[in-house]
């Protein structure tokens, strides 16, 4: 290519002038300290790509189990089809910085992969409000809340210990968002972890989820819990969260929030008796120290006020919804 005309203005702003565009690119540009040495090198292709940032990303093809992703002009097609949402502008935003891409491409195929529309667009509000590590495989990290014995906290019968597989029917996992205390396998940002079920020396593993797994993200608490159908325990998490919050058990370190920010937890506005004896969640409103959900599930079918000690059911029981019910981790 002709060599551009290229200068730095004294406040450091660099305007050039290559193949009939004009570019300016003033000190606060991603690429400003690349561009600086790029013309010290007087490498002018890689100064193209650095200031025509849509030029880099012209075409490109990623290939992973045997699916296909293409960028063609800044469109990016799956199979063909083009795809735009949160996680393609992200993609776009990683290549113009130079930052690397297949994680997340592998994370898209692998997310194209769940059956669940529904499932797939909550994914996406859920990653972006837990900012979770997305793994080299695609797969992303979340958390999760076990008994001492590394047991899950409501049934007790799946056992989280590290390097250990959890997994349930997917058509047995809740599918329904607005169903925010329901059946499936429960993760976490790190964020909701002081809601999320605990018990006395408790353990917080982190888990390894592919998003081809995950069924639903319940709307409570700012999208920032999830029900999956399997996972995989891959470390402990022992920051010390729960001695922060004022609990009794703990580790050593201090809690940050998943942006690198200390975690600001307001105990004044949910106190202990607003926690559901069963499943452990907060609730606005008890019923016989149950949560709705919970409070449908223990007292459908019998009186509603104790099983046999009156037959009236109370006034402010909710409706009973007779879903099927499996017996599986429930609530945590």
């Amino acid at each position: 290519m002709k060599t551009p005309a290229i200068t730095i203005t004294g406040s450091g702003t660099i305007s050039a002038f290559i193949e009939g565009q004009i570019y300016t690119i003033d000190p606060t540009h991603p690429n400003y300290s690349k561009v600086v040495e790029t013309i010290k090198a007087e490498d002018y292709e890689k100064l193209h790509d650095l200031v025509d940032i849509s030029r880099k990303v012209k075409h490109y093809l990623h290939q992973f189990g045997g699916q296909t992703i293409e960028i063609n002009d800044g469109a990016i097609t799956f199979n063909g089809e083009i795809i735009h949402n949160t996680l393609t502008d992200r993609v776009i935003k990683f290549m113009q910085q130079d930052l690397p891409v297949k994680p997340l491409l592998n994370f898209m195929i692998n997310l194209m992969s769940n059956p669940s529309k529904r499932a797939v667009q909550e994914l996406y509000t859920f990653l972006d409000v837990g900012k979770l590590p997305i793994t080299e495989d695609g797969h992303f990290l979340a958390f999760k809340n076990v008994r001492s014995d590394y047991k899950d906290i409501h049934s007790g019968t799946f056992d989280n210990s590290v390097g250990k597989v959890c997994e349930m029917r997917r058509n047995a996992v809740c599918d329904d968002k607005d169903l925010t205390c329901s059946t499936g396998l429960h993760f976490c940002s790190i964020d909701y972890l002081p809601h999320f079920s605990d018990s006395n020396g408790g353990k917080t593993m982190i888990l390894k989820i592919n998003p081809a797994d995950v069924v639903s993200i319940p709307a409570d608490y700012n999208n920032t819990k999830g029900r999956t159908c399997r996972y995989e325990v891959v470390a402990e998490h022992t920051d010390d969260w729960r001695s922060r919050i004022g609990r009794d058990n703990g580790f050593d370190h201090d809690l940050y929030s998943s942006d690198g920010g200390e975690y600001d937890y307001d105990d004044e506005d949910e106190d202990d008796d607003s926690y559901c004896d069963d499943c452990g969640d907060y609730a606005d409103q008890l019923h016989n120290g149950l949560c709705e959900d919970c409070y449908d599930e223990e007292f459908s079918g019998c009186c509603g006020g104790g099983c046999g000690s009156n037959n009236k059911v109370e006034e402010d029981k909710p409706p009973y919804n007779e879903s099927e019910q499996y017996p599986t981790e429930n609530n945590n």
